[in-house]
């Protein structure tokens, strides 16, 4: 791990979208920080957003209606101002980069504002501390923090990963100091 990413705070982030195909956009933006309790924020659909991009099979997946967001969603804006705010000086994790980097464009875009952080692969922060197989970290996790296409419980369940790879690690050193 570069120092860089030693000395920065570590954050993670789950967005959960209207669906996967072109013109789908973020409904619900979740993060937390290595340690802490998570957040999460809907978010009102822009008015440039087609309703024509929800997809009733992501509806009964993570569980929110439309009418959720039109009453319960933040603004674009106020979206975007808020992520930058709690996000602005962390390195931030997605355990899908491609589709939250897709959806979080969208989002600042509509916004009209520009993030002031990077959206980075969680693969490469614990591909250095974690040995054995991916699947065995993302089964440990499960047990603690579900993944349930909630975006502040699959943020809490990247967050739950990253410290068992980390306590993994640390039982590794502490054995090889010992011989």
């Amino acid at each position: 791990m570069e120092a860089d990413q030693r000395n920065a705070r570590i954050a993670f982030i789950d967005v959960e979208a209207s669906g996967l195909g072109p013109h789908s956009w973020p409904i619900e933006v979740g993060w937390v920080f290595e340690t802490g309790d998570p957040r999460s924020m809907l978010i009102k659909p822009a008015d440039s957003w087609s309703m024509t991009a929800w997809e009733k099979p992501a509806e009964k997946l993570h569980g929110i209606s439309p009418s959720n967001l039109v009453t319960d969603g933040r603004d674009p804006i106020e979206s975007a101002l808020i992520l930058n705010a709690a996000l602005g000086d962390a390195q931030v994790y997605s355990d899908a980069p491609d589709y939250d980097s897709f959806w979080l464009f969208r989002l600042y875009d509509a916004a009209g504002v520009r993030p002031n952080y990077r959206l980075n692969d969680l693969g490469d922060l614990l591909r250095p501390i974690w040995t054995r197989e991916p699947k065995e970290l993302v089964e440990l996790a499960s047990r603690g923090a579900p993944h349930v296409h909630r975006a502040a419980q699959d943020a809490k369940h990247l967050q739950e990963m990253y410290r068992i790879a980390c306590d993994a690690q640390d039982r590794s050193k502490s054995e090889m100091a010992s011989l």
